[in-house]
Order: structure tokens, then C-alpha cells, then sequence
């Protein structure tokens, strides 16, 4: 048996996401952070329709009243709203990723739709209170 290289794209991807994150908050992908926020923007306005179930993030220059610092990484970026992430029910059980669509409302200002509805993918695990214990036999076990 020869052995194979991994393709190394779990690493990062190519394609923007933005993320619903278990530790309660948002995570933003490299591919993101160089698409939609440039270095320029160092805070983001989140907003919420929960009617349609859409997140926005209005990336901001200067800090506002209502923004939110945007704190970067090697690994791209991290919102934390989470006392509005909780108030809305937005903490998911498992990190869940999402396809961001930028929005334009002129030459200058643009903001980033996230449709909570169409997820593109989890990352992590539930809890560890969550699963069973190694040894614990369940009804499904049973069955």
C-alpha cells in the first residue's frame, strides 16, 4: 500500500465562511476577513431579521455605539456578540459555517448577509455532557 499527501484543505479554505460558534460567537474565515474586511475595518455592526433568519455584519472603520471590535488572527477573525447571540438563540449546539453574500449599497459601503436557514457545514463536536460516556450503553444499543 503506498502511502497518499493529504491535500491540506482542512487547513483553510478558499471559500469565505462565516461561523455560528458553540463558544459563542462568530468566526470568520480568512477567506472572509480578506473579502469583506480589509484592514481598514477593524469593528462590524451584527444585526438580525429574525423574520427571514438572517445575520448582517456592517463592517465599520471606527468604533461606533453599536459596533463590535473585530479581534484578527493568522486564522482570520472573531466577532463576540454573545449576550445578543444568546437574547436571539443564536448559539448553536455545534459550530455551524455559512456562505456570506456581500451586499453593496454604494461605491463606498457594502454589508454581509448571512442566511442562517442554508448552513454549508459543521466543525467540532457537541459538548462532551452531550455524548454518552465511552463505556455508557444507550437505548440505541439496545435496539
Amino acid at each position: 500500500m503506498a502511502f497518499e499527501t493529504f491535500s491540506g484543505s482542512s487547513r483553510g479554505s478558499a471559500q469565505p465562511k462565516i461561523s455560528l460558534r458553540k463558544s459563542e460567537s462568530i468566526g470568520i474565515n480568512t477567506a472572509a476577513m480578506d473579502e469583506f474586511f480589509d484592514e481598514e475595518h477593524e469593528y462590524t455592526e451584527v444585526q438580525y431579521d429574525s423574520e427571514t433568519n438572517v445575520l448582517r455584519l456592517i463592517p465599520k472603520k471606527e468604533k461606533t455605539s453599536k459596533s463590535y471590535k473585530i479581534s484578527r488572527s493568522e486564522s482570520g477573525g472573531t466577532i463576540a456578540p454573545t449576550s445578543d447571540l444568546k437574547a436571539f438563540g443564536l448559539i448553536p449546539e455545534i459550530t455551524t459555517q455559512y456562505a456570506p453574500e456581500k451586499h453593496k449599497v454604494n461605491q463606498n459601503k457594502y454589508y454581509v448577509d448571512v442566511n442562517l436557514d442554508n448552513p454549508i457545514g459543521t466543525h467540532g463536536s457537541r459538548d462532551e455532557d452531550e455524548k454518552p460516556a465511552k463505556n455508557e450503553i444507550t437505548q440505541e444499543d439496545l435496539d
